[in-house]
């Protein structure tokens, strides 16, 4: 659902941007008019300029909110794995704090979160392969893929910045 609402946020941004820029150009981008300095125009347009703008302004933190808060719902969720024994030496948080992937070497045991909606833990030995493809301009993808047949394939989206670092972590720790 979170998703979907992120989708059509992002779909609404391109005409609310539009008519955001027309609002603009037909103001002659008067900056004192839009704070309510100078008269001028009808102040319909000044309310119609900062709805578009709390509209850009308003979905981006309400998705960097929600985007918070799933993240300290995983490190809570990871927590109380690592309290009833899992050690990962490996820890990877999606991109969108929407999932987790923690392998624990000395247990021979990998953790992916969410599998129909909680954890699920595999033994190493059941991961077939894994790989890091892009995704998009900046995304990668990690993708674990399993002998399980309830779950054949795990992934998740990585930040940039991660990328490199997950890749040497996990062929260190599972091989390539």
């Amino acid at each position: 659902m979170w998703e979907l609402l992120r989708a059509l946020w992002a779909v609404g941004c391109i005409p609310i941007g539009a008519l955001l820029l027309i609002v603009l150009v037909l103001c002659g981008f008067n900056l004192a008019f839009f704070l309510g300095i100078s008269g001028g125009a009808d102040p319909v347009v000044r309310w119609l300029f900062w709805a578009l703008v709390l509209y850009f302004v308003g979905g981006v933190w309400v998705f960097w909110w929600g985007d918070q808060r799933y993240a300290g719902k995983l490190k809570l969720l990871a927590a109380e794995f690592q309290a009833q024994g899992f050690r990962p030496q490996v820890e990877v948080f999606a991109k969108m704090s929407d999932a987790y992937l923690g392998i624990d070497g000395s247990a021979r045991r990998l953790l992916a979160y969410p599998v129909d909606g909680q954890g699920h833990f595999f033994q190493l030995d059941e991961i077939s392969s894994w790989r890091i493809v892009p995704a998009g301009k900046r995304n990668h993808r990690l993708e674990v893929l399993t002998r399980n047949p309830r779950l054949p394939v795990f992934s998740l989206v990585l930040k940039p910045t991660e990328v490199l670092a997950t890749e040497a972590r996990l062929a260190a720790l599972l091989g390539v």
